[in-house]
Formats: C-alpha cells, sequence, structure tokens
C-alpha cells in the first residue's frame, strides 16, 4: 500500500467523527450486525446527511483500501477545483499511473445536478498532487453518493461530458464497497478509530499470510487455536493443598490483566497466538464491547527504539484520531519475542522493566509480553516481576493431526495415512507444536513414502523441500541449482545469526550472494539465484517497503546456522551452548552429528564460567541428549546423574545466601518447588526412562555431602514421578529414611504424595506421611528442628525469604 495522505488537519480539526444521531438512531432499530441483510445496510448509508464529517472520513479510509489504490488525497475544500479526493491508482497491466478525481455527495442525485456538474467540469483542470511535487490532469471522475442516481441525470451528465470518463456509484454499488473495505461502518464505530482497527487487522493478516509456512500449499486458511494455561505457581504450601494449573480464556486474560506473559518453546505458535490475539481486538464488533484498542510491535522493535508505552501509542495513533478523544477506551499492548531482544550488550531486561511499571503506572493500559522460555536464574523475581505468566501447552494428538489433514484438505490424501501417522515413531518423537505440523504436511504434500523420524530430520527435509529440491522431475530446478540455492542460503544465514539479527537490510543481503556469485564460476544464473533464494524458497520474506529480510520463521535460520556449521567444520563454540540465544543451534547441530559421543562429552565437561551458566547447564543438557540420541545410551545412563548432583549444589548455595539472583527473596520451600518444577519440564521424556534407577543409584553411591545427595535423589524422584514412576521417591525413602532427611525434603515428599493421586496408596509414602506428622507433633525429637518448636521452623520453611538468614550445618 502506498503512502496515504490523512485529511488536512483544518478541515478536520478538533471533530471526533461520531456518527451523527441519525446514524445512529438507524443502528438502534436494526440492532445486530448479523441480523442486517444487505438492503438494511444500504438503508443506513442513505441515512448519511453529513458529507465532510461522516462520508468523507469514511470515503477517505474506503478509498485507499481498494485494489491498486497508491495514495489518496484529501482535497475538499475552497482550492478543491471540483474533487473532494484525488485518487492514484496503478495500472500493472500497462505499468502506468492515472489520478481519479472523486466527487461524494450524499443525498439523491436527480435531474438537479447542477453542484455535480460543476465539479465534473472543475475536474479537467490541471492540480499538483503529492504536496505540490507534481502536475497532473485527471483521466476518471468517480460520482458517488450516499443514495441513488436517477437515469435521466446519470445519461444527461455522460452526455454533458463525454470527453471525460465518469463512473457513477450510488448507494448500493457503496454498501458493497462498504462491506468489503470499511466493515466498521455497521459498528457504529467512529470511521477515525475503526480506520485504524482495519488498518491493523490488514496488516497482521498480511503478516500472517507471508509467515505462513503452509504458503503455496493450496490449503484453506484456518488457526488451530492452542490450550493455554497459568503458569504453575509455587505450590508448597504449608496450609493449602496444591495449586493446579488451570487452562485460561486467553482472549479475556489479556484484557483483565494489567501485564500478561506468554511463553512457549520453539515453534509452540507464540508469535501467531499474539498476532491473533491483536486480530481478535482489531474487530469493530469487539471494540464496541469492550473499547479496547490493541498496538502490535515486535519487543526487539520496542527494545531498539527507546519509546514508552504512551509514545509508541501515540506514533501509531496520530495519523488516525486523538487519545484525549477517547478517554473510557482502553489500549492493549502486544510486544512479541521478548526473547529475540536478549543479546550481548542489550538493555533489554532495562526496557522489559520499563514496560512493566508504565503499564502498571496507567490505569488504561494493557501488556502482553510473549517469548521462549526465557530460564533466567531469577526469572520468578526479576524478569517477570509484576506480571501473570501463561504457558501455551503442546496441540493435543487429535489436534496435531487436525491440523496436517487441514493442511492437506486439497490433496485427496488417503484416511489410512494419517491412521498410521497417529501410530509412527514419528509423532512420539516430535515436539506437538503448529511449526512441526506445518513442516510436516509440506513434506506429505510432496512425498507421504519418505517422511523423518525426528525434529531434526523434519527440518533438513523442510529445507530441501522449501529450496527446490523435489522439483528436480518436474523441471523446477536442476540439482545444480539447488546446491547453489541451499550454499547462498548459508552464507546468508552465517551472516545474520552470528549478528544476532532479527532482520538485515535487503540489499546487503544480496551484495552478499551477488559477492558470492562473483567469487565462482558456477554457470547458474544469479537473478534466478536470487529468485529462488529470496522469493521462491519461503526461507526468507522481505518487506519491500522498508527493505528488509528476515527468516519466515527463526527457526529456519537456527537449523540453517547448525548445517552451515556441520558443513563448514565449525561447531557453535561450547563455551555458548549455554546462552538462550545459541542453544537452538546447538541442539540442531547436535541433531545433525547424530552419534556424536565426543561432542555429548565436550558439552557436559563445560565448567560453567558463572551463576548463570551453571543453571543453564542444568537445564539445556537434557535437550542435547535428546538431539543426540543416537548416540550409545550409556553416554547418559553414565552421566545424566551428574546434572541432579548440580541441581542440588546449586540449590544448596541459592538457599545458603550465596547467589547474586533474586532467587535468594524465596522461602526455601518455594525454592525447592521452583527448582524441581524447572527439572521436571527438562526430563520429562520418554528418552530418559530408562535411566531412572542407573541415576538413582550413581547418586547415592557418589562420594558426596549426604545432604547434597538427598537434595539430588528428591530432583531425580521428581523427574521419575514426572513420568509416572515412584520408583524414585521409594529409593529416597527406603535408603533415606524420615527421621533423618533435611525437614525441607521430608515436607516437599510429602507434598509431592499430594498432588499425585497414584502414589497416595504406597506403602512407604503412607509410611513417611504418618512419621512425618508424629515429628512435626512433637511424638519424636526431630533432629533438624535444632530445638525450635516445629511451628517456628515451618515458618521459617515457608514464609522466610532465605536470603534473611546464612545456614550453618544442617538447614531447616
Amino acid at each position: 500500500m502506498g503512502e496515504v495522505i490523512a485529511p488536512k488537519p483544518h478541515a478536520f480539526s478538533g471533530l471526533i467523527f461520531e456518527i451523527e444521531a441519525l446514524h445512529t438512531s438507524a443502528f438502534l432499530r436494526l440492532h445486530k450486525r448479523e441480523l442486517m441483510d444487505f438492503e438494511s445496510k444500504r438503508i443506513l448509508v442513505g441515512a448519511i446527511t453529513d458529507e465532510v464529517n461522516v462520508l468523507h472520513p469514511l470515503l477517505s479510509h474506503l478509498l485507499r483500501n481498494i485494489n491498486d489504490v497508491t495514495h489518496v488525497e484529501y482535497t475538499h475544500g475552497t482550492n478543491e477545483k471540483g474533487a473532494d479526493f484525488i485518487v492514484t491508482r496503478r495500472d500493472d497491466a500497462l505499468n502506468t499511473i492515472h489520478h481519479i478525481g472523486i466527487v461524494a455527495k450524499v443525498g439523491k442525485i436527480l435531474q438537479n445536478f447542477d453542484d455535480v456538474a460543476r465539479q465534473i467540469e472543475e475536474c479537467q483542470q490541471p492540480r499538483s498532487v503529492h504536496g505540490g511535487m507534481a502536475q497532473v490532469r485527471l483521466s476518471e471522475v468517480w460520482v458517488i453518493n450516499t443514495s441513488s442516481i436517477s437515469r435521466n441525470a446519470e445519461d444527461k451528465i455522460q452526455d454533458k461530458y463525454r470527453a471525460q470518463k465518469i463512473t457513477f456509484v450510488d448507494g448500493e454499488k457503496l454498501t458493497g464497497l462498504i462491506d468489503k473495505y470499511a466493515e466498521y461502518f455497521w459498528y457504529d464505530v467512529p470511521t477515525n478509530v475503526g480506520s485504524y482497527l482495519q488498518d491493523l487487522s490488514t496488516r497482521l493478516t498480511n503478516l500472517d499470510a507471508e509467515l505462513s509456512v503452509l504458503k503455496g500449499l493450496n490449503c484453506p486458511d484456518f488457526y488451530i487455536s492452542p490450550e493455554i494455561q497459568e503458569f504453575s505457581r509455587p505450590t508448597y504450601s504449608r496450609h493449602a493443598r496444591p495449586h493446579r494449573a488451570r487452562l485460561v480464556n486467553f482472549q479475556e486474560v489479556v484484557r483483565k490483566e494489567t501485564v500478561s506473559f506468554l511463553e512457549g518453546d520453539m515453534g509452540y505458535g507464540k508469535s501467531k497466538t499474539a498476532r491473533a490475539i491483536s486480530l481478535y481486538y482489531t474487530a469493530p464488533e469487539r471494540f464496541k464491547q469492550f473499547g479496547v484498542i490493541p498496538v502490535f510491535i515486535s519487543f526487539r522493535a520496542f527494545s531498539d527504539g527507546g519509546k514508552t508505552l504512551a509514545e509508541i501509542l501515540l506514533a501509531e495513533t496520530k495519523d488516525y484520531f486523538s487519545i484525549s478523544a477517547y478517554p473510557s477506551s482502553e489500549f492493549l499492548f502486544v510486544l512479541d519475542g521478548v526473547d529475540e531482544a536478549i543479546k550481548k550488550g542489550s538493555n533489554w531486561q532495562e526496557r522489559l522493566q520499563a514496560a512493566i511499571k508504565e503499564a502498571k503506572a496507567t490505569s488504561k493500559f494493557h501488556l502482553l509480553l510473549t517469548s521462549r522460555p526465557l530460564r533466567l536464574l531469577d526469572e520468578p523475581t526479576s524478569a517477570y516481576a509484576g506480571s501473570s505468566r501463561y504457558e501455551l501447552k503442546p496441540l493435543s494428538l487429535s489436534k496435531l493431526i487436525n491440523f496436517v489433514e487441514q493442511a492437506c484438505t486439497n490433496m485427496s490424501l488417503p484416511k489410512r495415512l494419517f491412521e498410521d501417522l497417529q501410530k509412527s515413531d514419528l509423532f512420539k518423537q516430535l515436539p506437538q507444536s503448529p511449526i512441526a505440523a506445518a513442516l510436516l504436511s509440506r513434506l506429505i504434500s510432496q512425498n507421504t513414502n519418505d517422511l523423518p523420524s525426528n525434529l531434526t530430520e523434519l527440518y533438513a527435509k523442510s529445507i530441501e523441500n522449501l529450496l527446490g529440491r523435489w522439483d528436480i522431475d518436474k523441471g523446477g530446478c536442476t540439482e545444480k541449482e539447488y546446491r547453489d540455492a541451499e550454499r547462498v542460503v548459508l552464507v546468508v544465514t552465517t551472516y545474520m545469526v552470528e549478528n544476532q539479527l532479527p532482520h538485515m537490510n535487503y540489499s546487503e543481503a544480496v551484495g552478499l550472494i551477488e559477492q558470492w556469485h562473483k567469487d565462482r564460476n558456477t554457470n547458474v544464473s544469479l537473478d534466478a539465484l536470487k529468485e529462488r533464494v529470496f522469493f521462491k524458497s519461503g526461507i526468507f520474506i522481505v518487506d519491500e517497503e522498508q527493505q528488509l529480510l528476515s527468516f519466515r520463521h527463526r527457526s529456519f535460520g537456527e537449523f540453517l546456522f547448525a548445517l552451515s556449521s556441520q558443513r563448514n567444520n565449525k561447531p557453535p563454540p561450547i563455551q555458548s551452548s549455554f546462552n538462550p540465544y545459541w542453544v537452538v543451534p546447538q541442539y540442531f547441530y547436535t541433531g545433525l552429528l547424530g552419534d556424536c559421543k565426543q561432542h555429548l562429552h565436550d558439552l557436559l565437561s563445560h565448567e560453567p564460567k558463572n551463576e548463570t551458566e551453571s543453571w543453564l547447564k542444568i537445564l539445556f543438557m537434557p535437550d542435547y541428549f535428546l538431539a543426540g540420541y543416537q548416540t550409545p545410551y550409556s553416554i547418559v545412563e553414565d552421566n545424566l546423574y551428574k546434572l541432579f548432583l548440580d541441581a542440588a549444589n546449586l540449590f544448596n548455595r541459592i538457599r545458603s545466601g550465596d547467589t547474586k539472583t533474586k532467587l535468594a527473596e524465596l522461602p526455601e520451600m518455594h525454592l525447592l518447588w521452583f527448582f524441581q518444577r524447572l527439572i521436571r519440564d527438562c526430563f520429562e521424556y520418554e528418552y530418559f526412562r530408562k535411566s531412572i534407577t542407573t541415576t538413582l543409584l550413581k547418586i547415592d553411591g557418589e562420594i558426596a555431602d549426604p545432604k547434597i545427595k538427598e537434595i539430588a535423589l528428591f530432583f531425580a524422584s521428581c523427574y521419575a514421578a514426572q513420568l509416572g514412576d515412584a520408583s524414585g521417591f521409594e529409593f529416597l525413602l527406603k535408603h533415606h529414611p524420615t527421621e533423618k532427611l533435611q525437614l525441607s525434603v521430608a515436607l516437599a515428599i510429602k507434598l509431592e504424595q499430594e498432588t499425585n493421586k497414584d502414589f497416595t496408596k504406597l506403602g512407604i509414602l503412607k509410611t513417611h506421611d504418618k512419621k512425618l506428622q508424629l515429628l512435626l507433633a512433637g511424638g519424636k525429637d526431630h533432629k533438624l528442628l535444632n530445638g525450635l518448636g516445629a511451628s517456628r521452623t515451618l515458618d521459617d520453611l515457608f514464609e522466610k525469604p532465605v536470603k534473611s538468614r546464612r545456614i550453618e550445618g544442617n538447614p531447616s
């Protein structure tokens, strides 16, 4: 869409463009839009009587949305020379530009059409457009009115001005155009707000289409709504039963909460959900119902731009309406991709906190932030402070199958194929995410007999598919053309990922390809190469207006960087492997290696340089084990226990006050919950089930502080419990009786038992519960009470921040 000049300030200064009383009363009579047939809408258009304050603003927005219109200039006034608007329209067939004069009228045009005739005649005069930059003559005149045009009047006008091309748009045709380009009109939404909402809706819809991995499959547009649940809060509570995460209506959540934080792993649809939420509130009926106006930008743009939320709101809306004119409206800021702003030297945390603080301090502001899990040491008390956290659940198997079926709906695939997919190892190993389902759908559409077996292979085959390798039989490209395209994609990707660029200047990317081509004698057309890489592949998207290049999906860049690293025998540096930005490229690199015992040993042997790396190694190492699943399983059985001992040591340091993070602000029981929760998330894969017994035995046999071993065994028991296996807790209690356990661990086991109905009847856990109750009741001296009353000790564990006390000897 080309530049649009808003109505001149002097013409509309101070007006809110509210629909006039007659229009409003007509709406009350017609009631809801779904009850309005076309005739009712036509009557509503015919009821407009205010040409300047109602019809002109409506046309200003409507005209610039008509196909091929590149510019709309409002010219109504003393110097209009007959035309209320000048429309610039491109004829793509001939690559020519036409200028059209718009004569706008309310009411009927009958035989007495002197005013219309005068305006048409004046439209013959030359005039300046584009702010005086060009002198043009109008090649056409559109006469637009809200009611009917008599046949006699139309014939006389056409006859009188036969040298000019004149098109009449009466109330009926105008109604059809409003239906198509300005639907908000039917909801009695002020035109300036309605035009903003519709423009944002168009932008988001186009962005959805550009970013869709299904682009080119010729499937109908669809959206599989994800399930979103509360992020579990600390559940080790002294007096209340554990709180279970519940599913939420996220459309309502973001409107009611001041700050909402939505998390999801790679490909789970965070950005798609952010756009869907924004689109939901661009609907005019929602504005009428809730008065919410959405603002959508990337967090990277917010972080780099340095503006406040209020300044962004002003910048986004200034060409449409004055914020002060809508004192009862609320504003929903959707800042997508917090994790994409994390890079060395950036101030993303300060910007994040500034946004949260401003939203909390402004009564009409609501803020939605999306991110991959940040997994920072102090995330619950720092990055997420003051926000309500939610997470995207994996797609259920039925939704995953439904996604693939809808994507392949036009391909007449046999039903048996989908039945076989549900039983295949592929579905057991793939993440249940929209990106995985979309990539799988593309492959099925090309070759149903050669499906991948894991996520890395899915990406490898998908990139080949996107670059056209399997078009060879169709004459689409040769093997040589494919190879060249793949290599230059790797060149561009390496530059972008190494420099942590979410996008780059398109001309700079073209320059990289041109230099690559110049240095080689490939005998492949440079123009064809650029076309295949940037426009045909679907790997990249090009913003032609801003001349920026970006990945259609961030994970494409992460996989391609890993592929480039493997091809060039230049692995991602081990020292960066436990950094949130680099973990996915390292994951894919490990997956491409497949059988990589030495590589996994190198990752395991990396000594964390600081507390953050200590934490992230515990969290990310399981992903690397999963990626390198072709490696002999002994690598897992021989080393998994070390991660639980590392976690126990880290926990003990933090609860002793030896930490630079804000985790020390948590009570010990909440800190223990936080650790085990993240450990559950990282190890909840069937792949690790085989290691449960070995891991427990190795922890218990390690020469280490008994209290550290207790905590490590507890963490390992939680990972086993996540897989439905109670053997960890049974082993722990068998070798470490209740009366000898640290009180925090003993309490946590009891609380874990209460949260899992399958464990409540286990004899050893029931015995543990009884013993603990007796100890706490004073029936037996518990040595960890250290001479204190049980009540005071429990208060310490559940309510007192660990930073307020340095613990000597056994913590209590």
